[in-house]
């Protein structure tokens, strides 16, 4: 996302682009179809009409993928603890059956997107649960210690799932 600011990490996580180096088929889909999509989704044009000038660079790339992280899991309830305004419109394109709260709700969450660490969020999830980390750069030493599966770290962004199906596995993607 800061790649025009900060050009000396984009450069360091370079070779952790586009899945090279993931051997694992889950781990490997998702980074190809999720998060490298390279299309237009279909809701990208109407929504990123109402960005604020100055969110229309840095804010974007992060909000297209909450819209399509949101298409690809489908998730029933999303608990939305995060600071950006828009956030809520682009997981809701994604999943327009989703039921959004911004508080933690008493059953399972199935997708959480959060600003700052919330131990409250862990106990209310799942194995199919997914969570997404803004300013992870800041919270690393907290996501790190999740009982998740299979993370990946976007440097900006973490995402966390926690299917037990799979082995344990820390990706790093220059994203």
């Amino acid at each position: 996302m800061y790649r025009l600011s900060n050009p000396l990490v984009w450069l360091f996580r370079f070779r952790h682009r586009c899945g090279y180096g993931v051997h694992s088929p889950f781990a490997f889909k998702f980074i190809t179809e999720v998060l490298y999509e390279p299309l237009p989704y279909y809701a990208y044009k109407e929504l990123d009409k109402d960005l604020l000038l100055k969110d229309r660079f840095r804010v974007r790339k992060i909000l297209h993928l909450l819209l399509r992280i949101s298409n690809w899991a489908q998730p029933d309830v999303v608990v939305c603890l995060t600071k950006t305004y828009a956030s809520v419109r682009y997981l809701q394109a994604g999943c327009r059956k989703a039921r959004i709260t911004d508080g933690v709700p008493e059953g399972k969450i199935d997708l959480c997107w959060i600003d700052e660490p919330n131990d409250e969020v862990l106990t209310h999830l799942n194995e199919h649960s997914v969570v997404l980390m803004n300013n992870l750069n800041r919270h690393k030493e907290w996501f790190m210690r999740l009982p998740s599966v299979i993370t990946f770290d976007l440097y900006d962004v973490g995402i966390a799932f926690f299917d037990t199906k799979y082995n344990k596995q820390h990706y790093i993607v220059n994203f």
